[in-house]
């Protein structure tokens, strides 16, 4: 008897359906809008409301808040009509264990009305990365439409250099000064811009690999100069060991090595950076190496969050009730550390602010579905084919984003395209995993 092949043959990146009795299918256009306005946002180049000891702030805004509720309500419809069959793709036990937690974090938190409004445009976002990488039945849909969002967001911070120079890169007045004529684009800060843009440039390398060869480098030329100009050194080391880690966890079969290796650079980061806080014998020891490391006064930071977090391990503080709050903008400034934690919007750790937010257990859980989750999924995933080109954008952008999850805080924020490079990474990775299974034989 003939073995069931592991992997189809079919060049799609779904499995085609039957000619007859096809559900409807919107093709790649809807994919393309959904990431270019999580991308773009609806008020591109609109300036900061506010600046608050050296942090932006955004209040409401009646425009954002209709254009997310439609955004959500649309990517609901088309999840659900247009590919119900790839909803078991994320019907993960995993995934569920998160529900809880966000709820408790929504109970626990100072303002539960505002947590309650903030969790649901957050979550607008989750499913909008999952619609977007589900609505595509072959790779060459998603090439297009990914090609299409990443193109035009390019292009439009390019001309926000021309037009609109005085946001899209940094003023020499204000309170970071030293970041002046540094490119950020449409985006808030320098730091935010450069590892979305390493993610672009990841995006056209892969569109290159799919056959739109002079478009995808474009993307990719253009997106690394941007982030060059960026000025991000973080980001200018990150990107090519992002890019060498995809290309080299991608050629192993052996599928815990496979993982080993995807998984290391980030582990080694953490462990030196807030692992080594956590362990300061471990902390001194690398002050020994760099001397006066301080990762610009991150380090104070985190010491202030894990004191904090002390108090409450088990349970957090609760959903964005922490950071920029009564709790801390009333304290008196630590003379010990070296920035004023009183204007802090996050603690520069997306590690740290998840657990602040849920506590510990929490943490764990999204541990096991933004990490252990998509390096299971990356291990079931060919050599060949569509899927292990779509595996090494997907792992690459994983890694990218998970490295800067050691030096920023993105994970839950509705308004971070960083988050939602990790959400398409880990999506794209879950859906590419659950169409590229075995299929069971039937009796």
């Amino acid at each position: 008897m003939q073995a069931t092949p592991r992997y189809p043959v079919s060049t799609h990146y779904q499995q085609p359906q039957a000619a007859s009795g096809a559900p409807w299918h919107p093709g790649w256009l809807p994919s393309a809008l959904i990431t270019a306005v999580i991308l773009i946002s609806f008020r591109p180049f609109s300036a900061p409301i506010a600046i608050v000891e050296g942090q932006v702030q955004r209040g409401g805004d009646l425009v954002n808040q209709l254009g997310f509720g439609a955004l959500g309500l649309m990517c609901a419809l088309l999840l659900i009509v247009a590919r119900p069959r790839t909803l078991n793709a994320f019907n993960h036990p995993l995934i569920w264990l998160v529900a809880p937690i966000l709820i408790m974090g929504v109970m626990l938190a100072d303002a539960p009305m505002a947590a309650v409004r903030a969790m649901v445009f957050s979550l607008i976002v989750v499913l909008a990365a999952a619609t977007a990488l589900a609505l595509p039945k072959t790779m060459a849909e998603l090439s297009k439409a990914l090609a299409f969002a990443v193109g035009a967001t390019v292009l439009i911070c390019y001309a926000g250099l021309v037009l609109y120079p005085d946001i899209a890169k940094h003023g020499s007045d204000g309170f970071e000064a030293q970041h002046a004529g540094l490119w950020r684009g449409l985006y808030d800060h320098k730091n935010m811009a450069s590892y979305v843009f390493a993610g672009f440039a990841l995006i056209g390398w892969f569109v290159a690999r799919t056959g739109r060869v002079i478009l995808g480098l474009a993307i990719a030329v253009l997106s690394f100069i941007f982030m060059v100009q960026a000025g991000s050194k973080t980001v200018l080391a990150v990107f090519p060991l992002a890019w060498m880690t995809a290309v080299i966890a991608s050629w192993i079969s052996f599928a815990p090595l496979r993982i080993l290796v995807a998984l290391a650079p980030v582990a080694a980061l953490f462990t030196a950076t807030l692992g080594a806080v956590l362990h300061p014998p471990l902390l001194e020891a690398i002050r020994e190496i760099v001397p006066r490391l301080s990762y610009t006064g991150r380090t104070d930071l985190w010491e202030f969050g894990l004191q904090y977090l002390q108090a409450v391990p088990w349970t957090g503080y609760g959903f964005e009730s922490f950071w920029n709050t009564p709790r801390v903008v009333g304290m008196e400034q630590p003379i010990e550390l070296n920035w004023d934690v009183r204007g802090i919007v996050h603690g520069h750790n997306s590690w740290l602010d998840i657990a602040i937010s849920f506590g510990v257990p929490g943490a764990a859980v999204f541990f096991l579905v933004l990490v252990l989750m998509p390096l299971m999924d990356f291990a079931r995933l060919p050599q060949s084919g569509n899927a292990a080109r779509l595996g090494t954008l997907f792992i690459g952008l994983w890694v990218l984003t998970m490295l800067g999850a050691c030096l920023e805080s993105f994970f839950m924020r509705r308004a971070d395209p960083v988050w939602f490079l990790l959400l398409m990474a880990v999506f794209g990775l879950r859906i590419t995993a659950h169409m590229t299974a075995p299929k069971r034989p039937t009796t």
